[in-house]
């Protein structure tokens, strides 16, 4: 150092703990702390007369998980992985319910999803059809946001991961919102974004691949209940509300909430040319679309074809995806982190928690003695509460456990119990309740905080207008007595 320099002090490091390897500041440290704390506090509490004790230590395990998962004060694969560990070692269940979840064909549905979606992305198949969509509806602002509802709509069919449809959207959008002249930060920016992340997740509840929700409602109900809700089934259900009415709201909710001027002319994007990989995705996505459309006539799950579809898409010869695809590393964390949660439910069932909590929240709502109608918006409005505190990992699970305890109680048939979880979770307040709307702003260069009005607003219209309307659909349709 030169006489008379002065050293530069050092910026000072804030205090970190290392759990399994991952770096914890001061605050997450505290969360873990209090999560260790509350599942401790539950489990050595004594259970009630007639209930076993492992039903509070495994509610006590599943508090620390969802509060984990809903701080993210650390990731949430590490967080199930630690759950399944504790369920194991504790005897709060059997290992076989533990890791229940990963049998599941929902889990599988997702991971063919996720390759399919990879596959999509890489050969410039998605990016393809976006742009045929996308690129038409330039005559205003409130054009532009339905081309992409529409074109948010065509992919929720041909990419069967909500993860994977952004990842083919975003940069289009991104890349439309600049051509059109809104610069970052403002209506047209924000508003095109919130409509390619929000709207692409309220139009994906419509179809059963579409969003991670709907796999997982279903897993769980698959998991507790042994129920088996097909691929056409699931649309009848959910398509004409949850699909295309919400996607309607949202649009006009958006075109009023972030007006902006029309795009720029003479801003055409050009299509790509459709490659020989791209062509050979589609036959692959073409063949699955008509599996699933038709198994009421073969049987075969969902997931299944899933699954075969995305090990297609790494075959040498016919894949476009290097086998090392199957093994990565993300990808599994995902997984590990959806298999937890379906397994979650079967944890919930085998030790008596689930029962414990159903009686809880049945009670809460007042449905001894209510009427079908009523246990369904009983059953919806339940769900979304619980999803806003627990954020979907959490929510599915311990609203999916009560229920039997609602049909039972009002003689609304456990499967419409159980679906009623789709429309009560498609009111989302926040973007932390779901993964997918936290990485798609991420990516879009939005902030949560300028998403949270939109959200909100959404929500409570949800709760006024789509779940009964959802409800007067099922009532014509003879699934809701």
């Amino acid at each position: 150092m030169r006489t008379g320099e002065r050293e530069k002090p050092t910026p000072k490091q804030r205090p970190r703990l290392v759990l399994f390897g991952y770096e914890l500041a001061l605050w997450r440290a505290a969360v873990v702390l209090l999560a260790v704390m509350l599942a401790a506090g539950i489990a050595l509490t004594p259970a009630p007369q007639g209930v076993a004790q492992k039903a509070m230590v495994a509610l006590g395990l599943i508090s620390m998980t969802v509060v984990l998962w809903a701080t993210l004060a650390i990731p949430p694969p590490l967080a199930a992985a630690i759950f399944i560990g504790l369920v194991i070692v504790t005897g709060a269940a059997a290992p076989a319910s533990a890791i229940s979840g990963f049998l599941s064909s929902s889990l599988w549905l997702v991971f063919g999803g996720l390759m399919i979606g990879a596959a999509a992305e890489r050969t410039g198949f998605g990016r393809f059809i976006a742009r045929r969509f996308l690129g038409r509806f330039r005559s205003s602002f409130s054009a532009l946001v339905l081309g992409v509802i529409a074109g948010s709509t065509l992919l929720t069919f041909l990419v069967p991961s909500n993860i994977g449809r952004l990842a083919i959207t975003i940069p289009v959008v991104l890349a439309l919102a600049d051509d059109a002249g809104y610069r970052l930060g403002s209506n047209g920016h924000v508003g095109l974004v919130l409509i390619a992340v929000v709207g692409n997740f309220a139009v994906g509840q419509g179809v059963l691949p579409g969003n991670l929700l709907n796999m997982m409602i279903i897993g769980a109900g698959e998991t507790l209940y042994g129920l088996d809700v097909s691929y056409m089934h699931y649309l009848l259900l959910c398509a004409p509300v949850l699909g295309l009415a919400k996607g309607l709201l949202v649009w006009r909710l958006l075109v009023w909430m972030y007006p902006a001027p029309a795009p720029r002319p003479n801003g055409e994007v050009r299509d790509d040319r459709l490659g020989p990989e791209a062509k050979r995705v589609g036959v692959i996505l073409g063949a699955a679309i008509l599996l699933w459309a038709t198994d009421f006539w073969h049987g075969i799950k969902p997931g299944w074809v899933a699954l075969a579809a995305g090990a297609l898409c790494v075959v040498p010869g016919i894949g476009v995806l290097p086998l090392r695809e199957l093994l990565n590393p993300q990808r599994l964390l995902i997984i590990v982190w959806v298999g937890t949660v379906l397994s979650l439910a079967a944890v919930m069932t085998e030790s008596g928690a689930g029962e414990l909590v159903s009686n809880a929240l049945a009670e809460l709502a007042g449905v001894e003695g209510r009427s079908p109608f009523y246990g369904y918006f009983a059953m919806a409005y339940l769900s979304s509460v619980i999803a806003t505190l627990a954020t979907f990992g959490g929510g599915i699970p311990i609203a999916a456990a009560t229920a039997a305890e609602v049909s039972a109680a009002t003689g609304l048939p456990l499967e419409t119990a159980v679906m009623a979880l789709a429309p009560g979770m498609s009111a989302m307040f926040f973007p932390y309740i779901a993964s997918p709307i936290v990485v798609g702003l991420a990516m879009g260069r939005v902030s949560q905080r300028a998403a949270i009005p939109f959200m909100v607003t959404l929500a409570l219209l949800t709760w006024v207008l789509i779940i009964p309307l959802n409800g007067l659909w099922w009532w014509l349709i003879g699934v809701l007595p």
